[in-house]
């Protein structure tokens, strides 16, 4: 038996055909970036155009461009005197008169106010007293925690003087002042 042979054709010189859906999804594609381009030059151009507006009107009312906080170079002795403004203005904000009064109010036949430390920053004063007795003590303690323009009255320290003829208390007292003033 004679076998014939087999001629096989594994590429075949035959034109190939192309197909049209790819090149044409390949041009929308293009066309596409081409549009996206075009479009975010127009918004480029247009937000360079409102800036410079924008730095013109900002430019006439003397505040920064772009939102920008220009560092502005402040001296050392500024910001001290700064401070010193400030606390000159809490003190005379301070209630004097309203906290002398509560003070002055408030019934101490016997009760010797020896000292008023006020601190202005933690908005409080510190009351240094005398009483005759450890009663009159707390009745003067009681009646600035009733008083209204005070606030926090508590009772610091109290030592019974017994060097002293008569054996008087010494106390200190804090109090806070709030909006009542």
């Amino acid at each position: 038996m004679k076998t014939s042979r087999l001629h096989l054709e594994f590429a075949p010189e035959a034109p190939r055909r192309v197909s049209w859906l790819p090149v044409t999804m390949l041009g929308l594609v293009v066309v596409a970036l081409a549009a996206g381009a075009v479009e975010l030059a127009m918004l480029l151009s247009g937000n360079a155009r409102l800036l410079d507006r924008l730095a013109d009107f900002e430019g006439r009312r003397g505040a920064p461009v772009n939102g920008a906080v220009r560092a502005a170079s402040i001296a050392p002795g500024d910001v001290a005197r700064t401070r010193a403004v400030r606390q000159v203005a809490q003190k005379l904000v301070t209630p004097w008169s309203g906290l002398l009064e509560s003070l002055e109010s408030t019934p101490s036949q016997s009760v010797a106010l020896l000292s008023v430390e006020p601190s202005v920053s933690k908005r409080n004063l510190r009351l240094t007293a005398e009483a005759r007795t450890l009663p009159d003590m707390l009745a003067y303690l009681g009646a600035l925690q009733k008083d209204d323009r005070l606030s926090s009255v508590i009772l610091l320290s109290h030592q019974v003087q017994a060097q002293v003829p008569g054996t008087p208390v010494r106390f200190q007292i804090q109090a806070g002042w709030g909006g009542g003033l």
